[in-house]
Parts: C-alpha cells; structure tokens; sequence
C-alpha cells in the first residue's frame, strides 16, 4: 500500500488526526485482507468492497462479518468506517492513475477557526448500499431504460464514412486530434463537438469573454449538452431539439467524455497499454453511448460503476455490429456472470428511420459550416 502517498493526499482534505486515521483504517484491511494496492489493480477493489457490506439487516440478525477482521465494538459502524477509508483509497488511486498530481499538504488554516474548529468540520460517514441492494435496483432499472434502434446507428456510421475524408481534414486544419471523433467506424454525430470545461470555456460559452479557437483545445465549438440529443430529437420529433426533452426522461452518458474525473482507464480494458492518454471527446454526441433514463431513478449512471458497466455492456451488445462504438484499442472488462445483460429485462430499442435523412443534412449542415 502506498501509505506515505497516500497519507498526503489525505492531508489535503482532512485534518491531520482524521487524515492518519483513515490510513491506519486501510492498513489494517490490507493487515487481515490482503494488500489494496493488489486489490485495486485485479478489480478496482470490488471483491473487498462487498467483503465490507454489513447492513442493518445483518446487524438485525446478529449475522457474522464477510470479512476477516476483528472490529471492536459495534461491528456495522466499525465496518462501514473501514469500507469508507477503502473507497477514499480507491479514489486516491484513481487520482494517481489519471495524473493527477498528488502535493505535499500545506498548512492553510483559514481565518477565524481554529484547529480544534477544523476537526470538527467533516460529515459523517454514512452507510452506503450493498451491492445486492444495487442488483435489486438494477432489476427495477432496467426495463425502463431507452437504447437507440440499431439500424439509425448504422446509417450514421456510414454516412460518417462517406465523410471521414472531408471531416478529417477540417479537424486537421484547426488542430484538433482526429482520432478523438473519428475513430474507425465511429458513430460520432458532430466531430469536433465537445462539452465546454472549466470556468473560462463556460464563460466563453455564455459570451462573458472571448477566446481564439487555438484557445480551446481539440474542439470545433463547445456545447452546453444540447448536440448529444439533436439526434433524439430529429428521431422523434422530425426537427432541431428546443430545451425541452421526453416527459419525465433525462438524457444520460455512458462512458465518460470529458478530462476532469474520467474513469475510462479503470472501467474499459486498454488493448495497448502505450495508448495516448487523450479525452474521446466524440463520446461527447456519440448516440451509442447515450441513453435516456426516468428522472425517477436519479441518473445511477452518475455515480454507480456496477450500474454503468450493466448498461454498457447492453450498449456494446446492441451496436457492436452496426459500428466501433469505442476506438479499437479500448474495450470493455470481461462481464461479470452476476451482471451479465441476459439477467435483466429490457424494453425494446427505440426510433425508426423515419427522419434519420433530415438529421443527417442537418447535420452536414453543422459540419459544413467549419469548413
């Protein structure tokens, strides 16, 4: 375990008795457990994460521990803190993996609290679900969930084929990665459309300020998350998407298209360990990687990796025929048979091919006009 690193990071958002607690919490799991630097890299942790489940169900039927070490005390509070300094581990790692520079910390008290103060300013730790709790959910979940029919992604591959040449060149001109959009048989809708980033590309998007496209790097124009669901909206409603989306449905990605917090490293599998380490912004309006979920359910795509990896997999299934939904040398981890997509419902893929011609001139129109 990298403790001394990772004590440091530590430092930077806790006080230093809360920081070494936390530490001593990982050490002592990878004492009864196993090492968690071993664990992370076999399965970012997941096997230790459900050994450290304890509901309270459990504690209602007074049943043992999954795992091996002795708690002191109340055994789901004493496990749920342990499970909560395993996470901060993962995330530690994470940061690491992403490059994201670990400081040493740096005494920066602010004004007017002292210490004493300071130590008393972290939220609890709170029980989280376990991953059966999650299974269950998915169950619910699943059903409800809207995959694009295959066949409109089809015709958008290869219209992107026909233009592969053409698009290529334009992204080449302004200096923006080509590979990033128009991977082989990418089924990216806009290249060279991105998410803005950061506060100044989100003021440059509001007209608060000004920059030269050599400003922002690897995009044509920046978006607000309109540009993923002009193909939805073309689909249903035959024109160009107004703000207003499906009753009680938000749209949702499933694999991360930005730079800040991207966990594609740890989610996908690398074919080509050497591969560069830049953002697949064409996922940004890839159709493939978007879905529609109820806002009922809170978007569990957010924030839950068993849920996104389910929901991937389906996507991977449905498309892998039709286009590269992903560049060729990133794929997804092999499924685990609990998870695997054929113990779910799911509803029938939806759209037709109605207006998938009017999409596509509105689209080169977009695209036409970077030339």
């Amino acid at each position: 375990m990298l403790e001394n690193d990772f004590l440091n990071w530590l430092l930077k958002k806790y006080d230093e008795k809360t920081a070494t607690s936390r530490k001593t919490n990982c050490l002592t799991v990878c004492k009864y457990e196993g090492d968690l630097d071993i664990h992370f890299e076999k399965d970012n942790c997941r096997k230790i994460l459900s050994k450290l489940a304890y509901s309270t169900d459990d504690e209602r039927h007074n049943r043992r521990a999954k795992h091996k070490i002795p708690i002191n005390g109340n055994i789901r509070n004493g496990t749920a803190t342990l499970k909560q300094a395993v996470k901060l581990y993962i995330q530690f790692r994470m940061d690491r993996k992403n490059g994201n520079e670990i400081d040493k910390p740096g005494k920066k008290e602010k004004i007017g609290y002292s210490s004493k103060e300071k130590a008393k300013s972290n939220w609890p730790v709170w029980e989280l679900p376990t991953e059966d709790e999650i299974y269950q959910l998915a169950q619910v979940t699943t059903k409800y969930i809207r995959f694009l029919n295959p066949l409109i992604i089809e015709k958008i591959t290869e219209d992107n084929k026909s233009h592969y040449e053409e698009w290529h060149n334009i992204l080449t001109k302004n200096k923006i990665n080509p590979e990033l959009y128009l991977w082989e048989l990418s089924p990216c809708c806009f290249p060279g459309i991105r998410r803005h980033a950061g506060s100044r590309e989100i003021a440059h998007f509001k007209k608060q300020i000004v920059m030269q496209q050599n400003e922002i790097p690897n995009a044509l124009r920046l978006d607000d998350n309109d540009f993923p669901k002009q193909i939805w909206s073309f689909i249903f409603r035959g024109k160009q998407f107004s703000k207003s989306g499906p009753n009680d449905y938000s749209l949702a990605h499933l694999i991360d298209h930005k730079k800040s917090k991207n966990r594609m490293s740890i989610e996908l599998e690398l074919k080509d360990k050497n591969y560069h380490s830049e953002t697949f912004y064409g996922l940004y309006t890839c159709p493939t990687n978007t879905i529609y979920i109820p806002n009922s359910l809170l978007k569990p795509t957010d924030f839950n990796s068993f849920l996104r990896q389910l929901l991937f997999q389906k996507a991977w299934s449905l498309y892998k025929n039709y286009c590269n939904i992903l560049p060729p040398y990133v794929q997804p981890k092999t499924e685990n048979k609990k998870w695997d997509i054929n113990n779910f419902k799911w509803g029938e893929t939806v759209g037709n091919m109605d207006n998938i011609n009017i999409f596509l001139e509105y689209r080169n129109k977009i695209m036409d006009s970077f030339k």
